[in-house]
């Protein structure tokens, strides 16, 4: 059971869930997609459109980026190969945030080596007949498409439990979310998918138990 609600979609040719409320936590949710069992991102193009209707970078970064995959598509392909290990990462550091464990030294490595490959500073940029102030990476490595990733990332972690990590209370669901919840009760990854499913099936367990 998955949440098929709350899809980001947009110019570019896929969608996605965004119902992590953090940038990282969708990103790992990519393990799923909306009518595809073997998930969200297959190309370098499917990593450049997820961080553009995400927000992760400005639009004529995306551009660059796409542009990127076209001029140099074989460094390009071994960053969005990168981008796949970073995403297991992720996923790892979720689960251990989730269930209260801690952290690996190598996963917080992989995160720091993440943010280093995003090294520049703000820019303003020509937009829609105006300005957009965006960072700028300074470097030229496709690699740096995993910066915004990996900063998110980092952000969880130094909240910590204030962070909020949870994976849905569906045993068969494979999605992670921060609980922005007024109570912090948030149990369902969308209640209108996995929540209503499971108090159904839950309602037909206790008609069984009374008519047995």
């Amino acid at each position: 059971m998955r949440a098929e609600n709350h899809i980001v979609t947009g110019p570019a040719r896929r969608s996605f869930i965004k119902i992590g409320n953090s940038l990282a936590v969708d990103f790992a949710n990519t393990v799923y997609g909306p009518g595809e069992e073997d998930g969200a991102l297959h190309s370098w193009r499917d990593l450049v459109d997820f961080l553009d209707l995400r927000g992760g970078v400005s639009r004529p970064e995306a551009e660059r980026l796409r542009a990127m995959g076209e001029s140099d598509a074989r460094r390009c392909a071994k960053a969005f190969a990168q981008a796949l290990e970073l995403r297991d990462t992720v996923r790892a550091m979720l689960g251990a945030m989730a269930a209260k464990r801690q952290l690996r030294a190598s996963w917080i490595h992989a995160v720091n080596r993440g943010l280093a490959s995003g090294i520049g500073g703000d820019r303003l940029l020509r937009q829609d007949g105006g300005w957009l102030l965006a960072f700028v990476p300074a470097a030229t490595d496709p690699l740096r498409a995993l910066a915004p990733i990996a900063h998110s990332m980092a952000q969880l972690v130094e909240q910590g439990n204030r962070a909020s990590i949870r994976n849905c209370a569906n045993p068969a669901c494979v999605l992670y979310f921060c609980d922005t919840s007024r109570t912090r009760r948030r149990r369902w990854c969308s209640m209108a998918v996995c929540g209503n499913r499971m108090k159904v099936a839950a309602h037909a367990r206790r008609r069984r138990s009374l008519e047995a």
